[in-house]
């Protein structure tokens, strides 16, 4: 018989640096919550390798997480996450440290509650629409065509995994764009579909029209994605005004995803819950998307498993989820915390069934995995931009 009265005893925050596939290590912190005589919730700020290039005083945060949480009622999530929202308020940027730290609370109690109450962590989102949801394996953005060949590689090689889709990043070097996307056709054909271009906001939305019309000539696709700088309303509508291709944006809070809407410069909705601080904020713009008719897909800034899992029930209880998501994290990393990986199918990422996230951590290999964090990328802006590093390995056989 559960607990009738739990009460937050403490939070403790677990950083770790984890490699990807492509050569690079990204930094994360995992969050464990502490309640009642035994309960624990897990929950993961997913990765702080990104501009602005500054890392969290861990300790003082953890200090003041537990002022701010110790002895409330886990259950409470509304009164929680108000609280959080008023001491870690949006920021407005597409890596928002405050969306971090509320993502990694927010996950952490949830996956509490759920197990207080033995059953998933959709259900505590009121259900569960669908038991899977289609994703696509990122190719990074290319500086030279002498990346070309290995990244064609790296798809046929997802492809034998099992990954039939795959999100392109473009918009650096043309040349290389134009060369991997004609290859890319004369070799997989309809084998492997391609489910986005995504500009990254780099270019500005004369270019990115320019470039979308050679590439849409090349090849198939089914999505642009952020095709003009960031908050430029503008620029984005007339882009949208001009693509014969839906357009997509990553949401930054709820007013923005009112803004992007209002302004007509979207036919998609980026949902995130590492940006938005969680699945509550998550599934209310998810809301705001159905309110305007719009189309919804969730995306990634590549999370571990834990928060890989929270995408996983957010995509089960999602009224509106019209486009695959881009969250193969789990795929990306050569190392985790959890006992047993989340399951893949044919380009799906399977929904847990157990208690909670339906992820058991392992505890001596967080202990092990925990350090200091340490920056990979130094001060090669483009490499943090395009999570590459300088010196690109080519796909292992």
């Amino acid at each position: 018989m559960r607990e009738l009265t739990v009460q937050i005893k403490r939070v403790q925050l677990f950083p770790i640096a984890t490699p990807r596939q492509t050569g690079i290590a990204n930094q994360h912190v995992i969050v464990k919550l502490e309640a009642g005589e035994s309960h624990v919730g897990w929950g993961e700020m997913s990765d702080l390798s990104h501009v602005p290039m500054y890392q969290f005083d861990l300790a003082d945060l953890a200090r003041m997480l537990n002022e701010l949480l110790r002895g409330k009622d886990p259950r409470n999530l509304v009164k929680i996450e108000d609280d959080l929202m008023k001491f870690y308020p949006d920021e407005g940027h597409l890596y928002s440290r405050s969306g971090l730290v509320r993502q990694g609370i927010d996950l952490a109690l949830h996956d509490l509650v759920a197990r207080l109450e033995r059953v998933p962590v959709y259900d505590l989102l009121g259900g569960k629409l669908r038991d899977r949801m289609r994703v696509c394996y990122p190719i990074f953005r290319m500086r030279s065509v002498a990346e070309v060949e290995p990244n064609l590689q790296r798809v046929g090689e997802q492809l034998a995994r099992g990954f039939d889709l795959i999100r392109v990043y473009v918009g650096t070097n043309w040349e290389a764009d134009t060369q991997f996307l004609g290859q890319f056709a004369d070799r997989f054909g309809d084998k492997v579909q391609i489910k986005s271009l995504d500009f990254s906001n780099l270019l500005d939305w004369r270019r990115a029209t320019m470039a979308v019309e050679r590439y849409q000539e090349l090849v198939d696709f089914m999505l642009v994605e952020s095709p003009a700088p960031r908050n430029d309303f503008d620029g984005l509508a007339e882009f949208r005004r001009r693509c014969r291709r839906p357009v997509s944006e990553h949401v930054l809070h709820i007013h923005h995803g009112w803004q992007l809407l209002s302004h007509g410069c979207v036919d998609i909705l980026n949902v995130s819950p590492y940006l938005l601080g969680g699945l509550r904020a998550s599934l209310r713009l998810v809301a705001l998307a159905e309110a305007a008719r719009a189309s919804v897909l969730i995306g990634t800034t590549q999370e571990l498993n834990l928060g890989t899992a929270a995408v996983a029930h957010l995509a089960a209880a999602a009224r509106i989820l019209d486009y695959p998501g881009d969250n193969t994290g789990p795929h990306l990393y050569t190392d985790d915390v959890v006992k047993t990986p989340l399951p893949y199918e044919q380009s799906h990422l399977l929904v847990p069934e157990g208690p909670g996230l339906g992820l058991e951590v392992d505890e001596a290999k967080l202990a092990t995995m925990t350090t200091n964090a340490e920056w990979t990328f130094g001060v090669d802006l483009t490499g943090v931009i395009d999570r590459t590093p300088q010196n690109r390995p080519s796909p292992t056989a």
